[in-house]
């Protein structure tokens, strides 16, 4: 009905002038399209400072418990020394310092557990990849003609045109 209204048209004004009129197109589909981005992350992080690797020598050794077990075998050796006479001496001070090593070891574990780990302030990069929206390869129809493009935006069930018209150079006059 409108190639009609439209051929009526353009023979009536009888120039080649071109005619634009705005048209609607059935949508049959429209699928997003997605676009890889890499994206660098880099953010503070607050992360547990590492501890520092053993070279050799005693470190890895001194540590807080063993410190309060030597300083706990110490005191117990001292105190045990102060007890009994002869033999009984030599034997309260080795239980005397084997009990204060223990004890000074299992103090040491107690007070260690309550410490925050030290934590520093790095910047940490995690490379990622998203998916960005890059537009809609949209399927219509017009007029029975099939046809798909690629828009910035998702056009609802209807697509807009706008339709031009124009004589063919080899228009024949109809015949009637």
């Amino acid at each position: 009905m409108k190639r009609m209204l439209i051929s009526a048209l353009l023979l009536a004004a009888g120039t080649a002038q071109a005619m634009t009129f705005t048209d609607y197109a059935t949508v049959l589909k429209s699928e997003p399209l997605y676009q890889t981005v890499n994206d660098d992350n880099c953010e503070p992080v607050n992360e547990p400072a590492a501890a520092p690797a053993a070279t050799g020598g005693l470190e890895g050794m001194v540590t807080a418990e063993n410190g309060g077990a030597l300083l706990g075998g110490l005191v117990g050796g001292v105190l045990g020394h102060q007890v009994g006479g002869g033999r009984g001496k030599t034997a309260a001070t080795i239980v005397g310092a084997i009990g204060g090593a223990m004890a000074g070891q299992q103090i040491a574990r107690n007070t260690q557990g309550t410490r925050q780990p030290a934590t520093q302030h790095v910047s940490a990069c995690r490379p990622s990849q998203r998916e960005e929206l890059t537009g809609y390869e949209v399927t219509y129809e017009y007029h029975g003609q099939r046809s798909t493009v690629t828009l910035p935006n998702d056009p609802g069930r209807r697509l807009k045109l706008t339709v031009t018209a124009q004589p063919s150079a080899h228009a024949q006059p109809a015949v009637r």
